[in-house]
């Protein structure tokens, strides 16, 4: 590539890629397709992901976050065979130290999520903003109303800080009333990574 040697991995098993890598130990199977440009700054990268057809099971965040809303069948649904999503798109940005989300989604029958934010590598904290849209199947039909994938016509937003181990989740329950058009007025833009 322009800046030097580009990666592209690709997988039968994303879960077992994501476990052994040590990002997550709570998706199972699906496909993935990753590609990492190198950027002119040493050890940057500009990342693409795409994984189809798996399940997310078990996770401290989405707990939090589904506790948070009251969606006590999706709870039930995560600690049983897991939530199903049928598509995983994100755009990242790679360094030595940290994980920028520019723009992420989720999307499966019973939920929709859009992320972006900041993960540092070193201590597992993280800064992340985004929408939950819950029954995506249905409230889905509104995503023509929305400027990101993954957030239907109604949602709740939310935010994460903490560590991974112990997130910290906040719900702005009055959000819902928020159609999707609008709710990029309220978003901040991800945290700047800083050296």
């Amino acid at each position: 590539a322009a800046n030097g040697v580009a990666v592209r991995i690709r997988s039968a098993n994303a879960g077992g890629i994501a476990k052994n890598a040590g990002v997550l130990t709570n998706v199972v199977g699906g496909s993935m397709d990753m590609t990492l440009r190198p950027q002119p700054q040493s050890g940057v990268y500009d990342g693409q992901l795409t994984v189809r057809n798996t399940r997310v099971v078990r996770t401290n965040t989405m707990t939090e976050l589904l506790n948070a809303m009251s969606i006590v069948g999706l709870l039930d649904e995560m600690n049983g065979q897991g939530i199903a999503c049928s598509e995983i798109d994100a755009a990242f940005t790679l360094t030595p130290n940290s994980i920028r989300l520019n723009r992420s989604s989720a999307v499966g029958p019973s939920l929709g999520v859009s992320l972006d934010g900041l993960f540092d590598l070193r201590t597992s904290q993280m800064q992340l903003q985004g929408v939950v849209s819950p029954v995506y199947f249905l409230n889905g039909i509104g995503q023509i109303f929305s400027p990101r994938q993954g957030e239907g016509l109604f949602g709740f937003n939310y935010t994460v800080s903490g560590t991974s181990e112990n997130p910290k989740v906040d719900v702005n329950p009055l959000s819902i009333l928020t159609p999707g058009m609008f709710r990029d007025i309220f978003r901040r833009p991800p945290p700047k990574v800083t050296q």
